[in-house]
């Protein structure tokens, strides 16, 4: 996608920080925060010989693509039950309850064209809907509107459904490492095996999903590509 184009996207977001943000700072410098959590993937990450190598100091990386050593044998492990997602989202389970899995698998594209750069999880909902403004005629949008009264509403559920993704892949590939590494097996919940699967499928064979915990409470999503097999 040309970078005419990422402008426009991230000039929308940052509309969108400024009408929807609760922190006043970050309302008066939304073009600063935006801009600055949108980092090349480089600043953070490498891929090297088929591997994932840091180039800053990170506390973590999470990795989830069909490579990963034995990720599928492990998430048909899963149990069964309900979903649960967050005192929001929870609410289109009823009305819409294909949504969560439309949104990730949508996140999941809205990063694909933001290939070489990691978005920060806290901009990342406004990226997202300035995407599908600027491209996809509203079309995932309009599904929240028919769930939620009011933009800011939908602003905090988009929030809530972006921690919520990060939330189940760290989980899910902690204990997926700990299982590999020390065989000490704790089933997937079926809420997990959701997520996970949808991001599977939503994924092209040569690609993956990298979440970089950089920070506390500061997680950069991104695809990335030219990862080995069997890589955890």
């Amino acid at each position: 996608m040309n970078k005419d184009l990422l402008s426009r996207i991230i000039d929308n977001a940052i509309v969108k920080v400024r009408a929807y943000e609760p922190n006043s700072l970050i309302r008066e410098r939304a073009d600063v925060f935006v801009r600055i959590h949108v980092v090349p993937t480089e600043q953070l990450i490498r891929v090297s010989n088929g591997k994932i190598e840091p180039t800053a100091y990170i506390l973590d990386i999470y990795v989830i693509g069909n490579n990963v050593v034995k990720i599928r044998e492990y998430l048909n492990n899963h149990e069964f039950g309900k979903i649960r997602i967050g005192r929001l989202m929870d609410k289109t389970l009823d009305k819409d309850p294909k949504l969560i899995t439309d949104y990730i698998a949508f996140l999941i594209n809205v990063l694909r064209v933001f290939q070489g750069h990691l978005i920060c999880r806290h901009v990342l909902d406004h990226i997202a809907w300035a995407y599908d403004e600027v491209v996809g005629g509203n079309a995932m949008i309009n599904r929240f509107k028919a769930v939620f009264p009011d933009d800011r509403t939908i602003d905090k559920a988009l929030n809530e459904a972006s921690k919520f993704l990060v939330t189940e892949v760290v989980d899910f590939y902690n204990e997926l490492r700990r299982w590999v590494q020390h065989g000490d097996l704790r089933k997937p919940s079926y809420t997990q095996y959701l997520v996970i699967n949808t991001v599977l499928e939503s994924l092209r064979d040569d690609e993956n999903l990298v979440i970089i915990e950089a920070n506390e409470d500061y997680y950069y999503l991104g695809i990335i590509k030219g990862l080995k097999p069997g890589i955890i």
